[in-house]
């Protein structure tokens, strides 16, 4: 997050009701609704200069993720947060490139090891 957006500032872990986070097709995560589900992940604050650069990283232009603003709660309070979400739904495997990023983000979000081995694991090996 640092590279692709330097101003970012870290708000707190939060998380989303009603969701699950996926690997899509297209091998990239994303996240789908499920009722019964919630996703954990950090929350950051962006410049407009931040969210532009992810646009772009995103490939928002492209039609590989839409942008949409929803509720997350952080502790005592909810906030209003940008969240992009690939329109692909249907699950799919991690490209291979893909898989040490996200353990790289596992790690750098510090997420609930119960959470990681309940949601991610079955999808994305840990680095041997």
């Amino acid at each position: 997050m640092n590279a692709r957006c330097p101003n970012n500032y870290v708000v707190g872990t939060g998380r989303l009701n009603g969701w699950r986070w996926v690997i899509t097709t297209r091998g990239y995560a994303s996240i789908v609704v499920s009722k019964h589900d919630q996703v954990i992940g950090t929350v950051y604050e962006l410049s407009d200069g931040d969210v532009r650069s992810l646009d772009q990283y995103e490939g928002v232009s492209k039609g590989f993720y839409d942008k949409e603003m929803m509720q997350i709660v952080l502790g005592e309070r909810e906030l209003n947060c940008l969240v992009y979400v690939d329109p692909v739904i249907e699950e799919g495997t991690p490209k291979g490139e893909y898989i040490a990023r996200i353990n790289q983000g596992i790690q750098d979000a510090g997420l609930p090891t119960e959470y990681v081995e309940r949601y991610l694991r079955p999808v994305v090996p840990a680095n041997l």
